[in-house]
């Protein structure tokens, strides 16, 4: 008969240590398929504990599919599939860039610039324990354990509303602001709202997450190609696109700011036809590393045709899934007749802890912090750049807008191939190719080789080897 020992179990409940071992002899073929197990009081006297200990292990052998049960026959182990092999690691391998080509080498990474992570060791753990402490301390039970309207928790639309009009200039409606768990959720949720019937476009090069989520709506959509100004709008009005999705400020991935001209000639193509609207994407609007903020097209929008659109993931980081848009008024009050039968997707809690922490000038404080630090670091880079011995072949763009530029290199060399050479040197780099959905112009197709590099995670110290690195990549490719 079998036997176990209870003397190992740790404090587990002795009917989950008898369900474990019976269970990893079934996994291991120690008990082998279809084999009888133990009448439950025989088996209960055997091991000296009681009926209710093996039936309990018993009953949840059989939830999961390990044992079955035969009337008047007893109890059986079923057959287990083997586990099946592990899957291929190549591309889940900590530090491996999503560029990297087919083939290549893991080499452990010096550096990922590939990618737009924050500082994780800048977040301000305690400010935020204590927030949270606040919150669940002193604020009505009622407020932390009821439902939150579709719209978010009026405490947070406030706070939002006061933070858009001391740091970005705009006048908000609270009853306008749309809270949701993260810019993808928004997006959504705002297809929903202006409709799946409406074409849709968004710029190229442009970040290829948007261009899955609309995809994945299954609505019509558009590339439209940018030039020095932002997004071309003869290109736009000639797609017949109804809604066009921009990131004005600081574009990603070029890191264009659209022209004033270009934002009326925008606003002026909105208010052209009654079902047009811009989606303004502001995602990393708090890091322009000099001058003053780009104000908002939203702050110029007389005709109520610009859905404002930013989250936290660039200021707190990605694990915060809290993002927010303002809606003009119409689409606020359709949305509550329309939509409003949805439940917020934000904890409550959450809600209010973020409210009390940008009440309290925390955010403020924390984003002063993160600023001084990026700067720091793009300005050490930069310099390590220009020094380096290939600085000669090297150019930067767009590298006062946000937390990546463009790094564009003369040479004969492939951006693919030059991406291999960095990746062999431990520097993971994005091409500007990888961004792009439409086929490429022939005039394009002579332009440098160029790399989106996101320098939000890089460790300061780390930068001279970084740049020494990236050297030696484009003397190797050529």
């Amino acid at each position: 008969m079998l036997t176990y020992s209870f003397d190992d179990r740790e404090g587990e409940s002795l009917y989950g240590h008898l369900y474990r071992c019976i269970r990893r002899d079934i996994e291991s073929g120690a008990i082998p398929a279809h084999a009888k197990l133990p009448s439950k009081r025989a088996f209960a006297k055997h091991l000296g504990v009681s009926l209710i200990t093996v039936e309990g292990a018993y009953q949840q052998l059989m939830a999961e599919g390990y044992v079955r049960s035969e009337p008047r026959r007893g109890y059986f182990a079923n057959p287990i599939a083997p586990p099946p092999d592990p899957a291929p690691e190549k591309w889940h391998k900590r530090g491996l860039s999503p560029f990297m080509p087919f083939g290549a080498s893991e080499p452990e990474l010096l550096a990922d610039l590939s990618g737009g992570s924050a500082a994780a060791e800048l977040f301000p753990y305690a400010v935020w324990a204590r927030t949270m402490r606040e919150v669940l301390s002193r604020e009505p039970e009622r407020a932390l354990l009821g439902a939150s309207p579709a719209m978010g928790a009026l405490r947070l639309r406030e706070a939002l509303a006061g933070h858009l009009r001391a740091f970005r200039g705009l006048e908000v409606d609270p009853a306008c602001i749309l809270v949701g768990s993260g810019a993808q959720t928004l997006y959504n949720l705002l297809v929903q709202l202006l409709g799946r019937g409406l074409r849709y476009a968004v710029e190229d090069p442009g970040y290829p997450r948007l261009t899955s989520v609309y995809r994945a709506n299954d609505v019509e959509l558009d590339h439209v190609p940018l030039d020095a100004g932002g997004i071309d709008v003869a290109a736009l009005a000639e797609s017949g696109a109804q809604v066009a999705h921009l990131m004005p400020s600081h574009q990603y991935p070029t890191g264009i700011v659209t022209s004033v001209s270009r934002r009326y000639e925008l606003l002026g193509w909105a208010n052209d036809a009654p079902d047009r609207y811009v989606v303004e994407d502001d995602y990393d609007c708090e890091f322009r590393l000099a001058g003053r903020p780009i104000p908002a097209m939203k702050s110029i929008d007389a005709g109520g045709r610009v859905v404002y659109l930013n989250t936290f993931a660039r200021s707190l980081g990605p694990a915060f899934r809290i993002g927010y848009a303002v809606l003009p008024a119409p689409l606020a009050e359709r949305f509550q007749r329309e939509l409003g039968f949805y439940s917020c997707t934000v904890s409550t809690p959450e809600q209010l802890a973020l409210a009390r922490f940008i009440e309290n000038g925390d955010f403020e404080r924390h984003v002063n912090r993160m600023r001084s630090h990026y700067r720091g670091v793009r300005d050490e880079l930069l310099a390590a750049l220009a020094a380096c011995p290939a600085a000669g072949r090297l150019s930067v763009e767009g590298a006062e807008a946000g937390l990546h530029f463009l790094l564009r290199v003369d040479s004969s060399a492939s951006e693919a191939d030059l991406a291999a050479a960095a990746q062999r040197e431990g520097v993971a780099l994005a091409p500007l190719s990888a961004f792009r959905q439409r086929p490429v112009e022939a005039a394009a197709e002579q332009d440098a080789p160029a790399f989106v590099v996101s320098y939000a995670a890089l460790d300061r110290a780390a930068v001279p080897h970084v740049v020494e690195a990236l050297a030696r990549a484009v003397a190797a490719a050529g």
